[in-house]
């Protein structure tokens, strides 16, 4: 969503909409994820102050990640919720700047995305099968710190 500042001063506060986004460019880089289909947003968004606007957002980001083992396509759905706040005061940490007298949710939307999508997916089913002993794992133990493992 992109509305200018002067849009943004005319709006009725709370200003509440939906949209949907599309991040397919955006999430091209990542290795792991496959495809993105059009991410819906519902936005709140409320003033804070003088061209500080506090944005709510709730989204719903359908994923094809690869599979950590067997690179096979698994889809995973990310429903969240995330609040940020826009401005153009530089004096406010953490927040996102308005750039060229306009408000621009997407880099948030993208960083919540991110933020929100798993380190890994693993396909129903595929278990992951160690290459370590676990007998080994206890003969290995120096006897200095023997007495140790029984502590875990």
């Amino acid at each position: 969503m992109r509305l200018t500042l002067a849009q943004l001063r005319k709006l009725q506060m709370p200003y509440s909409c939906c949209e949907e986004l599309d991040l397919t460019e955006e999430l091209n880089g990542f290795e792991d994820i496959v495809t993105v289909e059009k991410i819906v947003v519902n936005y709140e968004i409320r003033e804070r102050g003088l061209d500080t606007y506090l944005v709510n957002f709730s989204f719903k980001a359908d994923l094809i990640m690869q599979c950590a083992i067997t690179l096979q396509d698994v889809p995973y759905t990310i429903l969240a919720d995330a609040e940020e706040i826009f401005t153009t005061d530089d004096s406010i940490e953490e927040a996102f700047w308005i750039e060229g007298q306009s408000l621009d949710t997407k880099e948030a939307v993208l960083t919540n995305v991110l933020i929100h999508k798993p380190m890994r997916v693993i396909a129903q089913g595929v278990q992951f099968e160690s290459d370590e002993d676990p007998e080994q794992e206890d003969s290995s133990v120096h006897p200095a710190f023997a007495k140790l493992k029984d502590l875990l």
